[in-house]
């Protein structure tokens, strides 16, 4: 209770005037009000399977279909769900079983051109059971509040793709004084073939690997997700020196989140305000991948289905499942992909 209580304020603080609503695990986050409603084009007809890989995507497509058949009731969108990873993808239509990779290579070299994707709504927060936001985490005892993504690349990767002059070891490299400028880094986290890995390495690290230093605790690659995050929770909290990275659904009080600063030195906060409004760096997103040829239209019903989905209606339907709707900035640079 005393955190949802938290969770309360800060939202208040951040779109002040707006009446949150208690879901009991969740929270509806409100719309930005710049969102215009669903204006219904020509009527289209058809009907299209699309595939994801995780049960609470396909709740949220389900409402979609449903409300955009009221609006053309000729139009039959369905979805399935499969084993398929990253998890935040939904592939909508024929010839798009290659986007399920952690890059582009396999599909572009079938096809000889990059897949089509409209972000359609961001991660959620603290939901075990919805893609949700990464979270970089330390020990309580560690004084470290904020880091900057290119000390980030310095501390996970060798290569340091982000520019950053020099590898990051021990934590006086930070800031830390005292007893802490000598002690070193121990850079943790998921295993490689996890979809939370491939998205922290591609915002972080550009993509470039990990670096010798990092280690899955356990090391038992053969573990499911939760219980690796709860492995890296239960080293945070005996470890002083790591660092690593987790979903803030995993989160269970044992660590501290950090604060991230991205390449322009602005810092956000890991609350649900700085994610909603898009200021987090690690936030996650659905996407909807189709495949469009470069210089040929989308189909018809496709591309109604996504302006509706990127209405403030479809909008609405992000909200009421918890994860959190699009600004209407984020909205119009994904409509401008539909021309």
């Amino acid at each position: 209770m005393r955190r949802r209580l938290a969770l309360f304020a800060m939202l208040a603080a951040a779109f002040p005037g707006v009446a949150w609503a208690d879901q009991s695990d969740a929270m509806e986050v409100p719309l930005d009000p710049g969102l215009a409603p669903y204006s219904a084009g020509p009527a289209v007809a058809g009907h299209i399977i699309g595939t994801t890989g995780m049960d609470s995507v396909e709740q949220m497509f389900n409402a979609w279909a449903a409300a955009f058949h009221a609006h053309h009731p000729g139009a039959d969108l369905s979805i399935v769900q499969a084993a398929v990873a990253p998890e935040e993808r939904i592939a909508l239509g024929s010839d798009t079983g290659e986007v399920f990779h952690p890059g582009d290579d396999v599909y572009e070299d079938k096809y000889g051109y990059e897949p089509f994707r409209i972000r359609v709504c961001q991660g959620a927060f603290v939901l075990k059971s919805h893609v949700s936001a990464i979270g970089v985490f330390v020990s309580k005892a560690n004084p470290i509040d904020h880091i900057a993504l290119a000390k980030l690349d310095a501390i996970f990767s060798d290569e340091r793709r982000r520019g950053y002059p020099a590898a990051i070891t021990t934590w006086g490299q930070l800031g830390l004084t005292g007893e802490w400028a000598d002690k070193p880094i121990h850079p943790i986290g998921f295993y490689w073939r996890d979809d939370v890995t491939w998205y922290f390495r591609d915002i972080v690290s550009l993509g470039a690997p990990f670096g010798a230093a990092y280690r899955v605790p356990g090391d038992d690659l053969a573990r499911r997700t939760p219980a690796v995050a709860d492995a890296i929770m239960a080293t945070l909290a005996r470890d002083p020196y790591a660092i690593g990275f987790a979903n803030f659904s995993y989160e269970n009080g044992s660590a501290k989140a950090l604060a991230i600063a991205d390449d322009k030195d602005v810092l956000a906060q890991p609350v649900i305000g700085d994610m909603a409004s898009g200021r987090y760096p690690l936030q996650r997103s659905i996407y909807i991948y189709v495949n469009r040829k470069p210089g040929t239209p989308l189909s018809p019903l496709i591309r109604e289905f996504l302006s509706f989905v990127l209405s403030r209606d479809g909008q609405s339907l992000v909200s009421k499942d918890h994860y959190l709707p699009l600004t209407a900035t984020m909205v119009a640079a994904e409509r401008a992909k539909l021309q």
